[in-house]
């Protein structure tokens, strides 16, 4: 379905939402479903108890809901850009936020977008804007979103721990510092550190960002605008790094190839 909608002419945020009415009608046509486990989702079982109390009806854990049809389209068509814009396959997922970082440069190219439809992407991903990403990742400026790069969430003190445990994008922004801001061999001897270089997630991650990332200057030869300069330098620090110590487990970006043969 979403191949189709790609084929058709629909991208960015358009593309992910587009299969979320397909995915309504499909639940319904056979409704009413049952879930395979219990639902765990404290807030929702309360809803559903005063429900219960109101309406006098009985509380199902095993019941299927709307919501449960719209967190599987968000799933699927999440993993589905994902898995195109990676070329080794592993049995990982991202975290939500480098998935929503990564499908944000995917869908806009630019790190300044309309807010309104960074929060629609947000939804998408399983996220919350305002708590998990403004602030973090970015900033607010007027009906704008505004991306931070690694030196600027550094400066914001906004960068999360290298290991990745929160979340990969953490350490990706932590070894792209560590490359602009002293060396790339501080930046490697940071991803031996942390053993980053064995860990499929991180690897994951690190593919999936190269492909989305403006390529700077380094490579290209070319001036970015004053905006997206941070992120062309991030670009140009990873690209640097995998060449040096993860050429055989990261392939080369594919985006790379159109600036090789120009």
């Amino acid at each position: 379905m979403t191949k189709r909608f790609q084929a058709g002419g629909i991208r960015g945020v358009d593309l992910y939402l587009s299969c979320f009415g397909p995915a309504l009608e499909a639940f319904s046509q056979h409704w009413p479903l049952k879930r395979g486990t219990p639902r765990q989702d404290v807030e929702q079982m309360r809803r559903k108890k005063r429900q219960s109390e109101m309406f006098q009806e009985e509380y199902d854990p095993y019941a299927v809901t709307p919501e449960d049809a719209l967190d599987v389209a968000r799933r699927e068509v999440k993993d589905w850009r994902l898995h195109q814009l990676t070329h080794v396959q592993r049995n990982v997922e991202l975290d939500n936020l480098t998935s929503w970082f990564v499908l944000a440069w995917d869908a806009f190219q630019a790190p300044i977008f309309p807010y309104d439809e960074a929060n629609r992407l947000a939804k998408v991903c399983g996220i919350d804007l305002d708590r998990e990403v403004v602030g973090k990742l970015a900033e607010k400026k007027a009906s704008d979103l505004v991306l931070w790069d690694s030196v600027t969430r550094s400066a914001k003190g906004s960068l999360g721990l290298p290991d990745g445990r929160d979340s990969m994008l953490d350490a990706l922004h932590q070894l792209a510092r560590a490359a602009r801001a002293h060396s790339l061999e501080a930046a490697n001897e940071l991803l031996a550190k942390y053993q980053l270089a064995t860990e499929p997630t991180f690897l994951v991650a690190l593919e999936a960002v190269l492909e989305v990332l403006p390529v700077g200057k380094g490579w290209s030869g070319f001036d970015l605008p004053d905006a997206a300069q941070g992120a062309g330098a991030d670009f140009d620090a990873l690209e640097n790094l995998r060449r040096l110590a993860l050429a055989e487990a990261v392939a080369e970006p594919e985006q790379l190839k159109i600036w090789q043969e120009v």
